[in-house]
């Protein structure tokens, strides 16, 4: 498989959308995937970041002379159109430019200067295009939306901005974190007792100084007793500035050039810092924080995790005082309560988002597939397939399912295990992709139902999954009539059945597919099974 990014890092932009894309890199890597960045040559970019962690980056120029305006489009310039360092239409030009031999097979845009007008000019180019995004600001024209923020009213903000068929990967859990971030949350315990190390950092550039803000406000403190690891980027404005800040001072530290926070996070109490991308890795390790938002995407994250009682937010770099962060880190050093905050941040992020959404990504016809019977952690699963659009609109029932309609159900399934048999169709490592049902209708007779993750559709999983279903079931029942209701503008089911040995009845408002004895004429279905 064949990956292109399409992202920038700059004194502007920052370094998260750089480093979530590494992170996502470097899972498909471990996967047999060859990735390409292409990035712009802003001032603060991490091109060579990129190179040293082996991957391939190919370097746009930089466009002294932009106009965004576009006659003959009637959508307004986007808000951060400005980042792009070119218009979007020469930028188009220029990845083509830039991917024209490689012939991926996914696109990856990490770019909040970029929409819908963008990626419908790179379809030819490419085969799947996924979006990576915080903003819900702008439509875009993917296969694959990640959002790894945790916002009011996340699981539907993007229903309008995105096609049908788009796949949207929603929340923490798909946080593109670092590998090393997982392997350290199974091992670093909760934070406890008193704070004696703090960490400092507020990545990118910090083009608001924030740093140096932060190490006065602790040594207003006079905490001789507690350790200051403060980390700064080479590429700051301020970095002399921060070196004298420090240099009379035996309990701080500054650290430059950092490739990742990680240790440092494992060996600190408390952090202090932006709420940009670093705030996933706080959680994940469990690290309490006080956060300052830098921009204003920010600032609903923030909110939202503050309410949780996830973080402390203070407000925006706008707003903050070197008094009301002293108070803030005062208040939190003589806290008893860093262990509950410290538990709760480990279990919101668990460090594997990049490895989740990598096996979403190399997800194939030819990916092996197996069945196992449905347990009680399938049930938010079960109920997010059950009410897909297009699960709904080919139904007999077309309506909504409630929560608790949907639990009720679920578990009367597991309950009734001579009636009921419910299996969640899997890939070796463990991504659901859907599932196969058999309802006993008296003493011969069963019905079958299935249906496919919006992820996994075209690509011949719901024949591979019925196959695998009906083997199952005549495992235990080998002498039974299985029945299949279709209607009659499903085309999709009337051909798996029918491919697969059923004979179809007419009915006023429905097909009916009778199996009457098990006979398999597609065994090239269990292939790599």
């Amino acid at each position: 498989m064949k990956v292109v990014f399409r992202t920038d890092a700059s004194l502007q932009i920052g370094t998260g959308h750089v480093a979530r894309c590494l992170a996502l890199a470097q899972a498909l890597r471990q996967r047999g995937a060859t990735c390409r960045f292409v990035c712009r040559d802003h001032p603060g970019n991490l091109i060579e970041r990129i190179r040293q962690s082996e991957f391939e980056a190919l370097v746009l120029p930089m466009n002294t002379h932009i106009d965004h305006y576009d006659p003959a489009s009637d959508q307004p310039v986007l808000e951060h159109a400005p980042w792009l360092g070119s218009n979007w239409q020469t930028d188009a030009v220029q990845t083509k430019a830039a991917i024209v031999d490689f012939e991926p097979d996914w696109l990856v845009v990490d770019h909040y200067a970029l929409d819908q007008r963008w990626e419908a000019s790179m379809r030819s180019h490419c085969k799947k295009i996924m979006v990576i995004d915080d903003l819900a600001d702008r439509s875009h024209d993917c296969d694959l939306l990640l959002d790894q923020n945790l916002v009011e009213s996340q699981s539907h903000r993007y229903n309008s901005l995105v096609p049908l068929h788009c796949v949207s990967l929603i929340g923490p859990v798909y946080a593109l974190l670092q590998h090393q971030y997982a392997e350290l949350h199974s091992i670093t315990s909760p934070r406890s007792g008193p704070v004696r190390r703090i960490l400092v950092s507020f990545g990118g550039i910090d083009s608001q100084n924030l740093t140096k803000i932060t190490i006065e406000s602790f040594l207003a403190l006079k905490r001789s007793d507690i350790f200051l690891d403060v980390v700064a980027n080479p590429a700051s404005p301020y970095l002399g500035e921060l070196r004298e800040q420090v240099r009379s001072h035996s309990n701080i530290t500054l650290h430059e050039g950092l490739l990742s926070l990680a240790e440092l996070m494992v060996q600190s109490d408390l952090a202090v810092g932006a709420g940009g991308t670093t705030t996933w890795e706080r959680l994940c390790l469990g690290l309490p924080s006080i956060t300052i938002t830098v921009a204003r995407n920010q600032q609903p994250i923030a909110a939202s995790l503050a309410q949780r009682e996830l973080i402390r937010w203070i407000g925006d770099h706008e707003s903050v005082t070197i008094q009301a962060l002293s108070e803030a880190l005062d208040l939190e050093i003589g806290s008893p309560g860093l262990e509950a905050w410290s538990i709760a941040c480990r279990e919101l992020v668990d460090g594997r988002g990049a490895e989740r959404t990598a096996r979403i990504i190399g997800l194939s016809p030819s990916t092996p597939i197996r069945l196992r019977l449905a347990c009680l952690a399938d049930q938010q699963c079960l109920f997010d397939w059950a009410n897909d659009p297009v699960v709904r609109a080919n139904s007999f029932n077309p309506a909504p399912i409630s929560l608790d309609t949907h639990e009720r159900w679920f578990h009367s399934r597991l309950e009734n295990t001579s009636g009921s048999k419910l299996y969640i169709a899997e890939t070796k490592d463990n991504l659901p992709i859907g599932q196969v049902r058999f309802e006993r209708r008296g003493d011969k007779d069963w019905e079958i139902h299935y249906g496919l993750w919006v992820g996994a559709r075209r690509m011949g999983f719901g024949a591979r999954i019925v196959e695998l279903g009906l083997e199952k079931l005549r495992e235990n029942h080998p002498e039974v009539r299985v029945l299949g209701y279709v209607k009659p503008k499903n085309i999709a089911s009337q051909s798996i059945f029918k491919n697969l040995g059923f004979s179809c009845v007419r009915e006023d408002t429905r097909f009916v597919y009778i199996l009457p004895l098990y006979q398999s004429n597609s065994s090239h279905f269990f292939q790599g099974c």
